[in-house]
């Protein structure tokens, strides 16, 4: 196979200029071949003693093309963005059909120099649809911590094999692998290749636990960019409005505003957190026969937010709070180009000692997009918050599936199975009768990273009597704080 990568066309005629005489030799022994099934078109050899530069003012490569896009796509941060390769516009005005992402592994010289220096690997929209492993192969050896593989057609991560790579962050949001796995199944296998990552699709694990993906139940099913969409906005605004909401602004355009209702008895709201009452309007007292209707007005007007700092300040006075995702109900009204209607229905409860503690929501968010070139923004114009408590039914159906912290060693509910798996690895570490064992780990919630803790320490203070070890103990090799640290 050639392919001309410069050439003048002319009335159906293509003219190209090649100083290879070994290539033309190829082309007359194929021409040759196949005199009455010519697999090509005619073919008419002129030779003469022009230079490429008499020709096409300067001479060149395939390589030299490549690699002058490839090279122009890492930035100063060492990011390399390969994102729509493939439809390059250097490609297209080089005349060079670079049709299948592939081919980039061909060029080995440039991957090897590019893999050695790239931190973050954009292939994104690069219509592949299975791992490109003979590229990736090039960046993993080297210092890559991030590797973004969105909106591809990737079925599947089987022919993935894992890698003690320095890998922290992936991106596999918009291929069909995401949508036809559950919410553990894809963390889960995803952490089982790269053992060492932190982020998810621009969601930190390590911070907030297992908070993405939620399981969501869409009461309209939007179109797959609007789920993603809907969905990322779901993983990372109410991670932090659990865990942290120092950064629930940038959520937030600033004309913001923000209107809180609730459904409270006055016996209920004495008992609530202050904010319920002090930022919220009640629905049953909104007709308070001893106010007139200017003081009516002036008393709710005080409860709307409609400055970006005013609503902040009333969401920081909110109580601290844990969602259940698990009860979830979204409905995507409506979508365009300027904006987007959301609304989610779902279970909360708060985190502080009262007597009912489980609420009901519902909360309609009006987004408005912003161009930031070359993508589009969307931040919250409008909010609607409303409050009830929560009916018997919501309660025993919500939080049955605890979130947690994937680097966390505890069971949490465990079966048998769990419990034996965990017994045995325990009893593997540190020698115990597995009857010791499993008194330890329970006194430690099947947490068997702070059992070894214990258990450390209490080695090292000569405090278990050796009866209570499976065998004879070599004291030195389990009290040895390196081989305890790689355990952990």
């Amino acid at each position: 196979m050639f392919i001309p990568i410069q050439f003048s066309s002319q009335n159906g005629f293509a003219t190209f200029y090649t100083s290879s005489l070994s290539l033309i030799q190829k082309i007359m022994k194929l021409d040759f071949m196949f005199p009455f099934e010519r697999n090509m078109y005619n073919m008419d050899i002129l030779f003469n003693d022009k230079s490429s530069a008499d020709c096409f003012d300067n001479w060149i490569s395939i390589e030299d093309i490549v690699g002058s896009v490839v090279s122009n796509r890492l930035n100063e941060k060492l990011e390399l963005d390969l994102s729509n390769l493939c439809n390059d516009t250097e490609f297209s005005q080089k005349g060079l059909c670079f049709y299948r992402f592939n081919l980039l592994s061909f060029f080995k010289i440039l991957m090897l120099r590019m893999g050695r220096d790239t931190k973050f690997l954009n292939l994104s929209r690069n219509n592949l649809s299975q791992l490109p492993m003979d590229i990736l192969n090039f960046f993993i050896k080297g210092n890559l911590i991030g590797i973004n593989l969105s909106n591809n057609n990737i079925t599947s991560l089987s022919e993935l094999q894992r890698y003690s790579s320095k890998i922290e962050k992936i991106w596999l949001e918009g291929n069909p692998v995401c949508e036809e796995m559950d919410a553990p199944t894809y963390i889960r296998q995803i952490m089982m290749k790269f053992p060492r990552v932190t982020e998810i699709d621009g969601v930190k694990l390590n911070e907030n636990g297992l908070i993405l993906p939620f399981i969501k139940n869409f009461a309209v099913t939007p179109d797959r960019h609007t789920k993603m969409l809907v969905e990322k906005f779901l993983s990372l605004y109410f991670s932090h409005f659990d865990h942290s909401r120092i950064r629930i602004d940038k959520f937030y355009n600033s004309p913001a505003s923000l209107t809180i209702t609730t459904a409270f008895t006055p016996e209920d709201e004495k008992l609530l957190p202050s904010s319920f009452a002090v930022d919220g309007r009640n629905m049953i007292k909104i007709m308070d026969r001893r106010l007139n209707r200017k003081e009516q007005e002036m008393k709710l007007n005080k409860k709307y937010f409609n400055t970006k700092k005013q609503v902040i300040d009333a969401l920081y006075r909110f109580p601290e709070t844990v969602h259940d995702p698990t009860t979830f109900c979204v409905d995507v009204v409506s979508k365009d180009i300027n904006h987007m209607l959301l609304i989610i229905d779902g279970v909360f409860k708060v985190t502080a000692d009262i007597p009912r503690n489980v609420f009901r929501f519902r909360r309609t968010f009006l987004f408005v997009t912003t161009i930031q070139n070359p993508t589009t923004c969307y931040f919250i114009r409008n909010e609607m918050l409303h409050l009830d408590y929560a009916s018997p039914e919501m309660i025993q159906n919500s939080f049955l599936q605890p979130s947690r912290n994937l680097y966390d060693y505890a069971l949490i509910n465990p079966d048998p199975e769990e419990k034996n798996i965990v017994t045995n690895a325990f009893c593997y570490l540190t020698q115990l009768r597995k009857d010791e064992a499993v008194s330890r780990l329970k006194t430690y919630d099947w947490d068997i990273k702070k059992a070894l803790k214990f258990f450390q320490q209490e080695l090292k203070s000569d405090l278990i009597p050796m009866d209570k070890f499976e065998m004879d103990l070599d004291e030195g090799h389990l009290s040895d704080e390196a081989n305890m640290d790689e355990v952990d």
